[in-house]
């Protein structure tokens, strides 16, 4: 049994580690390598979970995949100054063929299956392409494009990650026990500690936001990225599922390695508009 539990903490861990070394390296690149990476993250987490409503919902999986890869293509584009708003707009339209789809679909509960396509886009295409304007936005502040985007997904992971390692070690007070049993609230507290740290060491790295603004970012990622994390959490639970899917060997599903980032990425998004 110990063995099994070393294999399986070396397995994540590896995992872990390529998926951060892909991330930063896409980041690293160029904004188009990242919203490709973006793209894989949109239509595999989009994938699980459609697939998860198996048994309850009977979306179509073609006709709600290429409607979210036209959308999240439009609006990646669009945070990357390449096409207008009013081309945007038009890669909305195809969505509606959803409903007259369904018409001729003759299935059972025909507004559910109409509803889980509109919620993947919502809850999951929308936020994953809203990450394309953060890496925009960093490129119109002094320092590297790609200090914003980069400055988001160490937040998230350091937030994940020490919230876990204070939780084990520290951890006494539940969270949310009825969603998720071992959150603590002292591992939340160290999980948000150690993002604001890192705010403040890209305050004193980038030369773009003043403390408070950059402060206020860490604490907004930790915040949003906790709920997401929570929010999947109660996703799994009322469909009794472990992980989302198996296609990160020690981790789950890739919405489970995504889920913080789906309602961290719309409250960074709005706030550095309000900041711009």
């Amino acid at each position: 049994m110990k063995n099994i539990k070393v294999n399986n903490f070396s397995l994540r861990a590896i995992t872990g580690i390529l998926y951060v070394i892909a991330t930063l390296a896409a980041i690293y690149l160029s904004p188009l390598t990242s919203a490709v990476l973006f793209l894989i993250v949109s239509v595999l987490s989009q994938l699980e979970f459609l697939r998860t409503f198996k048994g309850r919902a009977k979306p179509h999986i073609f006709l709600s995949v290429l409607s979210g890869i036209l959308i999240y293509s439009g609006l990646a584009l669009h945070g990357m100054d390449y096409i207008t708003y009013r081309k945007l707009v038009m890669l909305f339209i195809p969505t509606g063929g959803v409903f007259i789809y369904e018409l001729y679909r003759n299935k059972e509960n025909p507004f559910l299956n109409v509803g889980t396509t509109l919620m993947s886009i919502t809850y999951i295409v929308i936020p994953i392409a809203f990450l394309n304007y953060t890496y925009f936005y960093g490129s119109l502040f002094p320092g590297p494009p790609f200090q914003f985007i980069l400055a988001f997904f160490v937040f998230i992971w350091l937030n994940d990650t020490m919230a876990y390692v204070v939780g084990v070690l520290a951890g006494r007070t539940k969270l949310f026990p009825r969603i998720s049993p071992k959150k603590t609230w002292e591992g939340f507290l160290g999980g948000l500690l150690f993002a604001m740290l890192a705010g403040w060491g890209c305050f004193m790295v980038f030369d773009s936001l003043s403390l408070y603004e950059w402060l206020g970012y860490a604490f907004l990622v930790a915040i949003f990225a906790t709920f997401g994390d929570l929010i999947e959490s109660m996703l799994k639970r009322d469909f009794e599922v472990k992980d989302s899917g198996s296609i990160l060997p020690g981790h789950g599903g890739m919405l489970d390695r995504f889920d913080g980032v789906l309602l961290a990425s719309p409250a960074v998004f709005l706030y550095l508009n309000l900041i711009l």
